[in-house]
């Protein structure tokens, strides 16, 4: 068994030099060079990399003598990879015809030669249901949204049992070649689902707290509460945004104004710095964003980010670890608070700067397709409506953010 089968995605190049492979490996703002036995004992696993039996085989080589024999990174704002026409679609039937079932797992992709993009599985087939449910999503997203979603590279659907990745979206950088690609998943669970929009956003919450495997503590954690009826058309749309959000932060770079973030390294700089104001100079601890810096951010996962204003203040740890205990006090007042300051749209959206931003997108998308539809949540005896949130304060700064970077347009 050879070192290469043992290659983690986030290794660069390899050179097979004689008894060693040099390999050059990025992990967040470093660049290390490793020389490793070409053979490896088959006892060792893929954790090769980490163990401490390597360490005197490691030697650090600075970002710039690395780089220096790569391409240079980009120094103009970046190009849309949502690019091409649109056929009129009026009922979203083309857009659901064109979905298929995904394996992939883009939180393993590689880079350069191990780089395969996002494919469909073939051995399955998406019902009719489902397809209209993809449909009716499509038929309620406002103009700028469609503008999007008919330019997506490819849309998916993940089966239910593929665990923790369901729904997710993914920008190709030009180290994932061709580089052009941007791709969107939503879980077939989500799909032909008789369930509001507010039933979808308690149960993140719950997620988030992972409280959902059939092991809940007792009690019931603050919710939103609408008296709309049931729309899985709004339901789906909420999913699909929320990862389009995703793919839209990582198109437009607007999280990359510092050149360490490692997206620099295949896009230009945002046409807009807003993020670092609205965003991280409003809500969060902006020097620990950027210590953490990252191009793939996982479901639930802080990164180390620490929310600015201290009310609004919480950590994902600490309140599973107390329900998991049985005590929901603590993320029924984290939740609370959260509404109370109202510089968040959600308890999603309090969880990191990039969900922030996605979530602050996906809010803004539903208030623009379901107006006047209130969402409802209780502060001190009485209803506050968080979709107000987007027309005021901090949210609103965020909202004209998401504007400056030209998301709420139709152009590609």
């Amino acid at each position: 068994m050879t070192v290469l089968d043992y290659c983690l995605d986030f290794v660069d190049w390899l050179a097979v030099t004689g008894k060693f492979v040099a390999v050059v490996v990025r992990r967040e703002h470093n660049t290390y060079m490793i020389l490793v036995p070409e053979r490896l004992p088959a006892s060792i696993g893929r954790w090769w990399m980490r163990t401490s039996v390597l360490i005197p085989l490691i030697f650090f080589v600075s970002a710039g003598s690395v780089q220096a024999a790569e391409r240079p990174a980009p120094t103009e704002p970046p190009v849309s990879h949502f690019q091409g026409a649109c056929d009129s679609d009026p009922d979203g039937k083309r857009f659901a015809e064109k979905a298929c079932y995904t394996t992939y797992n883009p939180g393993k992709a590689g880079f350069g030669a191990a780089y395969h993009p996002p494919g469909c599985d073939k051995s399955a087939a998406l019902t009719d249901r489902k397809k209209e449910s993809l449909a009716k999503a499509y038929a309620r997203a406002p103009d700028y949204v469609k503008a999007k979603l008919c330019r997506l590279t490819q849309l998916f659907v993940t089966h239910a049992y593929d665990g923790a990745w369901v729904s997710w979206g993914f920008w190709e950088g030009a180290d994932r070649p061709p580089g052009k690609g941007v791709y969107l998943a939503i879980s077939e669970q989500d799909l032909g689902r008789e369930q509001s929009f507010v039933d979808a956003e308690n149960e993140t919450v719950n997620a988030l707290l992972r409280r959902t495997d059939g092991r809940r503590s007792s009690g019931r954690l603050p919710s939103l509460r609408t008296s709309a009826p049931a729309e899985p058309g709004l339901t789906v749309l909420g999913v699909l945004t929320h990862e389009l959000g995703h793919a839209l932060l990582a198109d437009t770079n607007a999280d990359g104004t510092d050149p360490r973030h490692p997206r620099r390294r295949v896009s230009g700089p945002p046409t807009s710095k807003c993020f670092e104001d609205a965003f991280l100079g409003a809500s969060w601890d902006a020097n620990r964003f950027h210590r953490h810096m990252r191009r793939w951010v996982a479901f639930g996962d802080q990164y180390h980010n620490r929310q600015k204003n201290p009310d609004a203040g919480h950590s994902l740890d600490i309140l599973r670890n107390a329900a998991r205990r049985g005590r929901l006090d603590p993320a029924n007042d984290a939740i609370t608070n959260v509404y109370r300051s109202k510089e968040f749209v959600s308890f999603f959206a309090s969880v990191s700067p990039e969900e922030d931003f996605v979530e602050t997108y996906k809010y803004k998308v539903l208030a623009d397709a379901a107006r006047n539809q209130p969402v409802a949540f209780r502060l001190s005896g009485h209803d506050v409506n968080v979709l107000d949130f987007l027309d005021s304060g901090i949210p609103s700064k965020k909202v004209e953010c998401l504007r400056d970077l030209g998301l709420l347009t139709g152009q590609p």
